[in-house]
């Protein structure tokens, strides 16, 4: 009897021993099971994200049909525009630090509304529209930079909420900055050629907030600025000279 008795007690206390081992295992798995089932059910807390690299766009002037200035019978202003522009997105692609667009890549013909929709719908944080300008007469020289300006403004600030006024000031704030680089960027190559900053309404921007400038870069019918114009060094200078502007702004 003691014997079986001994026996029985210790097969309870195993029973109650195993029953615990159980009753812990169960636990132990149940609380896995929450682990791996309530951020399916409620989601968990996003992860931090890559930090979003500034998107520029680059706008090459006319193409395609449209040629812009004519300089003779083969090469006009598109031309010109278009090779800035892929040296402009080169040295900018160097370091990685922005993601870029051309409104153009090739010569075609892009119409304004299309321009605006590519604008648009890239949502940049920087446009640079590249033009080369065209006089009457072989004298005229140098580089013109637009930006939108406060100007128009002025009429608007009473129908402009507070917070899309805030923005819009901004937003103008930085292409006067970014022009303000271009021209000093520009001084190195075009000595003393600077014809100043002006505001004006740009059209490839009507209806978007985006800090943006618009550069008439040289004279096509001044001959030292045409051989520039036109020389691969002439436009890597250009281009690298750009790509400082937009490095300083950033």
């Amino acid at each position: 009897m003691l014997t079986n008795t001994g026996t029985l007690l210790i097969s309870r206390r195993k029973y109650k021993s195993g029953e615990e081992m159980f009753y812990r295992t169960g636990k132990f798995f149940i609380l896995i099971l929450l682990l791996v089932i309530f951020p399916i059910i409620w989601g968990v807390p996003d992860l931090p994200a890559a930090e979003k690299k500034p998107l520029v766009v680059i706008d090459p002037a006319h193409g395609g049909q449209d040629s812009g200035v004519k300089i003779d019978d083969k090469t006009g202003e598109k031309d010109i525009t278009l090779a800035i522009a892929l040296l402009l997105q080169k040295e900018l692609a160097k370091n990685g630090n922005w993601e870029i667009m051309l409104t153009r890549d090739s010569d075609k013909t892009i119409s304004l509304e299309d321009r605006r929709k590519i604008i648009s719908q890239g949502k940049p944080d920087l446009l640079l529209s590249l033009h080369v300008n065209g006089g009457f007469s072989k004298g005229a020289s140098g580089f013109e930079i637009y930006y939108p300006g406060f100007r128009n403004l002025a009429d608007q600030k009473k129908q402009v909420k507070s917070g899309v006024k805030e923005t819009r000031d901004k937003y103008l704030k930085d292409s006067r900055k970014i022009a303000q680089l271009v021209q000093k960027n520009l001084d190195t190559l075009f000595p003393r050629k600077g014809r100043g900053l002006r505001e004006a309404e740009t059209p490839v921007l009507e209806g978007m907030d985006i800090p943006a400038v618009v550069v008439e870069i040289g004279f096509v019918t001044n001959p030292e600025e045409r051989k520039k114009l036109l020389s691969p060094a002439g436009q890597t200078e250009i281009a690298k000279a750009l790509a400082r502007s937009i490095k300083s702004f950033f």
